[in-house]
């Protein structure tokens, strides 16, 4: 259940949080990061307390003129953790302003291409936000890298190819790597749960 529910918050944390993650105007390229969320998940088990808590941070490119690349830590006090990617393929898209309450979720192949190295992958693909999410998420921890390397990125999605402006390694981003145990190491400030009624436990893996 709770592999379950940490996929289903993933999607909807990318789709619905990132409320910012809209075109700014023209800048220098930046990270933004949009307000932090825990989730309180309740079982339908008898009591008032909470199963686990879902913690995720969102930051997403900005100043580039095409499509906007989202990255989502998300962290449970079960102790599981991943880091999710996403890219809104319009920057003008507003579905976060009267998002629907039903996920409407489409399969397309996606080629994506890291310093001239292709490679055909499969992502979720929502056409009200017009994001794309990967199915596998070895696909995040590439695209985290091609930032970390400074490193050309381009996405073939239905025939159109979009080359992603990344911006470089800024205190957001690095804030961000700092914060996340997938990419810290594993390290995760149990604060932040706690604030919300319950300790984070050891990761069990």
């Amino acid at each position: 259940m709770a592999n379950k529910s940490h996929a289903v918050f993933g999607i909807a944390a990318i789709l619905v949080l990132a409320g910012n993650a809209q075109a700014e105007s023209p800048a220098a390229l930046a990270w933004v990061q949009d307000p932090d969320s825990i989730i309180r998940v309740d079982g339908s088990d008898a009591g008032t307390s909470a199963n686990f808590y879902s913690f995720s941070r969102l930051i997403h490119s900005s100043g580039g003129p095409g499509p906007i690349l989202i990255f989502n830590c998300q962290a449970m006090s079960t102790g599981q953790h991943s880091l999710n990617a996403a890219v809104q393929l319009d920057p003008d898209n507003a579905y976060e302003e009267n998002p629907s309450e039903r996920l409407h979720l489409l399969n397309v192949s996606v080629t994506l291409t890291i310093d001239g190295s292709k490679k055909s992958e499969r992502f979720k693909y929502h056409p009200a936000s017009s994001k794309i999410i990967p199915h596998n998420k070895a696909v995040a921890k590439q695209l985290y890298n091609a930032v970390v390397q400074g490193s050309d990125v381009s996405l073939k999605v239905k025939g159109k190819t979009y080359d992603l402006a990344l911006p470089g390694k800024d205190p957001v981003f690095v804030s961000f790597a700092k914060t996340c145990p997938t990419t810290n190491g594993g390290k995760f400030d149990p604060a932040i749960v706690e604030q919300a009624g319950i300790a984070a436990t050891a990761d069990p893996n």
